[in-house]
């Protein structure tokens, strides 16, 4: 069904990234016509080594088990057939506890990736990698982070000249997390980071931080409304001179944010307004607000809307004698501007028969995209 109007029974499906990086599905049944009123949810869990098949099983079992208490309700009642697998040799169950968890909650990612192009008159390098290591429980969240970046482009231009263009963003982050209640958390966070694009040779930054949100944190699936506040302590080195003759300063800022997300079974939505400013000099600003939504106009029909929009009064870190026409062409540095905005709106429409479940992959393998098959 593409409408929910023709159905008898309508699931919402939504999913979270797991701490083990696994996924956890919420499945909402909402009943419609003869089943109005009768809702229920399940959930449905992976882990990070589940292949995609595995987890298309699991999600058909719990799938088929929500429908369940609707279909013996239907003439179908009485075809229905319940059996009981084995579960010996399957997969246990995740919630453990710290006794019986050898890496006491702890899960660590590492990632390397190079990436080489090039033509006669112009060469591409990328390398990056990254490391991390998270440890979430209901009462601690706490997440260790490394970046590292690296791109080199180099051209040959129409009067021979080469042009070769460098840009490196590295980070370190850290954050600690303290649950407090159904509806709150406090926390404590830390960064470095290197970024040619900013001009920045070493920033690094320390800040406590509070949250609040107005529905429980166990509902954040299908919604949330948050405020969140931190004040933080910033220290910048910068690689050539800025605009304010400053190689290095220290500074304090607050920043505030609200936001609202909700899952709905007429779409998705969220919006948020974010505010930051220097405490030193409060007209060093910058405001930003973001909205995003996917909803449902009529049988078949969606509208999708994406928009954010920014007051920028913060960029401190611009080099002194502004960028070269090269570094503009490349976008490898930032600009000066008062405003930044970005707009994005558009639908989909689908109609036809909802009742054709064929399967047919001839002619869809993977592809380079570069050669034209018809």
């Amino acid at each position: 069904m593409r409408d929910r109007r023709d159905a008898q029974v309508h699931v919402l499906v939504t999913r979270e990234r797991t701490a083990g990086g696994g996924q956890a599905f919420t499945l909402d049944f909402f009943g419609l016509e003869d089943f109005l009123g009768q809702d229920d949810q399940l959930m449905f869990f992976t882990t990070q080594d589940d292949t995609n098949d595995s987890e298309r099983s699991g999600f058909a079992q719990i799938f088929q088990m929500g429908l369940i208490r609707y279909a013996a309700r239907t003439p179908l009642a009485d075809r229905i057939e319940i059996s009981h697998r084995d579960l010996s040799g399957t997969r246990q169950e995740l919630s453990a506890q710290p006794e019986d968890d050898p890496w006491n909650f702890w899960v660590f990612r590492a990632r390397f990736n190079t990436q080489l192009q090039g033509e006669d008159l112009e060469t591409a390098k990328e390398f990056g990698g990254s490391f991390s290591a998270n440890r979430t429980t209901d009462a601690w969240k706490i997440n260790l982070g490394i970046n590292v970046d690296y791109d080199e482009d180099a051209f040959t231009l129409s009067d021979g000249r080469q042009l070769t263009d460098v840009s490196r963003n590295n980070s370190f982050t850290t954050r600690i997390i303290k649950t407090v209640g159904e509806h709150m958390g406090v926390g404590f966070g830390g960064s470095a980071v290197t970024t040619t694009f900013r001009n920045q040779d070493l920033t690094w930054r320390v800040a406590p931080a509070f949250q609040f949100n107005f529905f429980p944190y166990s509902e954040s699936t299908r919604r949330e409304l948050t405020a969140t506040y931190s004040v933080g302590y910033n220290k910048f080195d910068y690689t050539e001179l800025t605009i304010f003759d400053k190689l290095e300063e220290a500074r304090a800022n607050h920043s505030a944010r609200f936001s609202l997300d909700t899952n709905q079974p007429w779409g998705d939505a969220g919006v948020s307004y974010e505010f930051s400013q220097f405490l030193d000099e409060l007209s060093q600003s910058r405001q930003v607000l973001f909205g995003n939504i996917e909803y449902r106009l009529f049988r078949g029909f969606f509208l999708n809307v994406f928009g954010t929009l920014s007051r920028v009064r913060d960029q401190i870190f611009l080099k002194r004698g502004g960028v070269t026409d090269e570094q503009i062409l490349l976008r490898r540095r930032a600009l000066a501007t008062d405003s930044e905005y970005r707009i994005r709106i558009g639908f989909t429409y689908a109609f036809g028969s909802i009742y054709n479940n064929v399967v047919n992959s001839r002619f869809d393998g993977a592809s380079g995209g570069f050669i034209r098959m018809f």
